[in-house]
């Protein structure tokens, strides 16, 4: 009997899962850097593609990948040649109406992977006295971290708009590096899968 309740539970589950329908996203991410890392770019902006999975009456999972390309500001743009950082994060998402409809919370985490390339820089030497001009190349550095995200948002049937604050570890072999942060806008188009 134990084993007849059970399957007929998996069963129910598994019909109000496939009732709801999965959705792939594709859009348009937008990043406004604050704090530190808002004084070295000014935005940053990118193709963004997920997948929610329903479960339940009013909860889904997540998973969200963005490349957002970021904009120094003209005080580092003599240093910084470009940059660019990578996304990845898994997430829950709660209707607070009707199921992948209406008004949203939604919590994430994931890995940011942040790249910046460096300008070449030249320091003038002193022919007089024999040294000559100094070249440092440039230089592609990057690291990934741990990161997390908190934020709210409103879906409509073929459209996701979501506002979120997203923190990013910062790195733990620099002393005194602090955490990055960032107010994220996501705008995408849904596609049912079912």
């Amino acid at each position: 009997m134990k084993k007849i309740t059970l399957g007929l539970a998996a069963f129910a589950f598994a019909g109000g899962l496939m009732a709801q329908s999965n959705q792939i996203s594709l859009g348009v991410d937008l990043a406004m850097p604050l704090g530190d890392f808002g004084d070295a770019y000014g935005l940053g902006v990118g193709p963004t593609a997920g997948f929610e999975l329903p479960i339940g009456d009013n909860l889904g999972v997540t998973l969200q990948v963005s490349y957002d390309i970021l904009m120094p500001k003209s005080e580092v743009k003599d240093f910084i040649k470009s940059a660019s950082m990578l996304p990845a994060q898994l997430g829950l998402k709660y209707y607070f109406q009707d199921q992948q409809e209406g008004f949203y919370g939604h919590a994430q985490l994931g890995i940011h992977s942040v790249s910046t390339k460096s300008e070449e820089i030249t320091t003038p030497g002193v022919p007089a006295l024999g040294i000559p001009d100094r070249v440092t190349p440039s230089q592609t550095t990057s690291s990934t971290n741990f990161s997390w995200a908190i934020g709210v948002g409103y879906q409509l049937e073929k459209l996701d708009l979501g506002l979120r604050y997203n923190s990013i570890s910062p790195d733990s072999d620099v002393d005194g590096a602090k955490a990055s942060s960032y107010i994220g806008l996501r705008v995408a188009y849904l596609i049912s899968l079912n």
